[in-house]
């Protein structure tokens, strides 16, 4: 009997037991526990922002399938905490019960970074990463009006897409208050992220970024927002595996250290998902937030535990997107600012983009906005040189 651990509900949970069912196919001797905090089975989380918060749909309207939880031998515990993991004796709590495991994944995922400063002390202050986050600010934003004001404090990816929602569906101003020099500069190049700053100023977003953290109180202030939306960033879920004895990056966004192949520096224990920090043998540092990065290392993470040979994470590009107002932009392989990288603009308008980044000559990232032949045929010079 081999007994599997998941510890986590999201994405890399569900890749995972789809993976391992698949591989395993009428595998009698093969146990997989999931354990989630969640009332909810594994959702795909970009739909928190895009589809309960624009588009008002519920958790159901955005859940995984779920039929894989139905598989002999699969266990879903939602609504469970796991209290203890103790890596030596292979075993964990949850609850009153000790469980066994042979392998574990830890897949426990990210909170928002929570913004605990006084000046927000009594102001309508929203996160959202969770379904009723989205649901909860959907109904706030809806009976807004043209006298209120929605501020957002950051400029990531999930900070516009909830401007852009606040935009579209109430009739307040929304500013949005970012402290680098760009919007989206972590992930994005330049000309992209000046694309997206764009558009939301068409649409009477007013954004500011360089904003100095001493002066975010007193702007706050003196915009009088009936609503504040915090985006700045992700804490990941690493407590359980830190009490566990794994190591775990530095600083507030420290993850689970683990390999290219999601291997800790335990044998037979892993993670997957939000909750991963790689670390690469020549000594690069990844820390993705992504469900494609999510969905890539799962089932490499799989693919080990079903006896199978695994390939690297860096062997799949990474893939992203956000939809804002209407575009949907895409990102594939390395995009975002990066010590040598450089853009090549190959189309620049408001329906349509596509820019290269390139190091050295090569093409590691492309990004894209629309649907035109141009536009889809970009996405294949992905690792092509550029001729001078």
């Amino acid at each position: 009997m081999t007994r599997i651990a998941i510890i986590g509900g999201g994405v890399a949970a569900h890749t995972l037991v789809k993976s391992l069912v698949t591989a395993r196919q009428e595998d009698a001797d093969l146990t997989i526990d999931v354990f989630t905090t969640e009332a909810h089975a594994p959702y795909r989380r970009p739909e928190v922002n895009k589809g309960i918060l624009l588009d008002g749909k519920s958790a159901a309207d955005i859940a995984l399938p779920g039929g894989i939880f139905e598989t002999p031998g699969v266990t879903l515990h939602l609504g469970t905490r796991v209290t203890a993991v103790d890596a030596a004796a292979h075993t964990l709590t949850a609850g009153n019960t000790t469980h066994l495991f042979d392998q574990l994944v830890f897949a426990t995922g990210a909170g928002p970074r929570l913004l605990e400063v006084e000046w927000l002390d009594g102001r309508d202050v929203h996160y959202v990463r969770t379904p009723e986050h989205s649901t909860a600010l959907r109904d706030r934003l809806l009976g807004l009006t043209a006298e209120e004001t929605v501020v957002v404090i950051g400029g990531g990816v999930l900070g516009l897409e909830a401007a852009s929602a606040a935009a579209t569906l109430s009739e307040a101003h929304v500013h949005v208050l970012e402290l680098a020099d760009e919007v989206c500069s972590r992930i994005l190049p330049p000309t992209a992220s000046r694309w997206l700053r764009d558009r939301h100023s068409e649409h009477n977003v007013t954004l500011t970024c360089g904003v100095s953290p001493d002066d975010l109180a007193g702007t706050v202030d003196d915009l009088a927002p009936s609503v504040v939306i915090v985006s700045i960033g992700a804490v990941r879920d690493t407590m359980l595996a830190e009490d566990a004895g794994l190591a775990v990056g530095e600083g507030v966004g420290g993850g689970i250290i683990v390999d290219e192949q999601g291997r800790t520096g335990v044998p037979g224990i892993f993670a997957a998902g939000d909750c991963a920090e790689i670390h690469t043998a020549d000594g690069r540092v990844l820390r993705p937030e992504d469900d494609g990065s999510a969905r890539t290392l799962a089932g490499i993470v799989a693919a080990q535990l079903a006896g199978q040979d695994a390939a690297s994470f860096f062997d799949t590009p990474q893939k992203g997107w956000t939809k804002q107002y209407g575009h949907m932009l895409n990102i594939l392989g390395a995009t975002g600012a990066r010590d040598g990288l450089t853009e090549q603009v190959v189309l620049d308008s408001p329906e349509e983009l596509v820019v290269f980044t390139v190091d050295a000559g090569t093409v590691v990232g492309v990004t894209t906005v629309g649907r035109s032949p141009e536009v889809r045929s970009a996405k294949s010079a992905l690792g092509t040189v550029l001729t001078a």
